[in-house]
């Protein structure tokens, strides 16, 4: 029994004994104050509209630029589309002259030697868009008429 006893060693407290029992409430480390905290929030504030001021003002001098450019090339793009127009219609001209030639006595841009439309005035008389479409690809018409082009 003695060597059985010997090999058994009881668990005693440290040297001076055990530290003292921390049983008040911890308060953590204070962070920011609330006036700081709302200082920042008000410059940074400020710092944003600023910023977003100068910003607005360029993007107003650029929309403003642009409208000005767009103004500018309107009339060009207008004249163009009226070109190609007229291009269109002499083309239409062509392939029915092109169609027609080995009838006696065809007159282009009428039927039977009759004008289609009368015209009193000598104005110009806009085809309609199937006659205006009459020579082109069936696929070519429907990207003409629903504007698929043009955009």
């Amino acid at each position: 029994m003695s060597s059985a006893s010997s090999s058994f060693k009881q668990d005693l407290p440290p040297q001076g004994g055990y530290g003292s029992i921390k049983w008040m409430k911890e308060v953590a480390k204070r962070g920011p104050s609330g006036f700081f905290k709302f200082s920042t929030f008000i410059a940074l504030s400020l710092a944003g509209y600023t910023v977003w001021t100068f910003q607005a003002k360029h993007w107003k001098r650029y929309r403003l630029e642009m409208q000005d450019a767009r103004n500018a090339v309107e009339p060009l793009f207008l004249a163009e589309v009226d070109r190609m127009y007229l291009r269109r219609l002499r083309d239409n001209r062509q392939e029915e002259k092109e169609l027609m030639k080995d009838v006696p006595n065809w007159k282009v841009g009428t039927l039977n030697g009759e004008p289609i439309f009368h015209n009193l005035r000598d104005r110009f008389i806009e085809p309609s868009l199937k006659e205006y479409l009459a020579h082109i690809g069936k696929h070519d018409m429907y990207d003409i008429m629903f504007e698929r082009r043009k955009h």
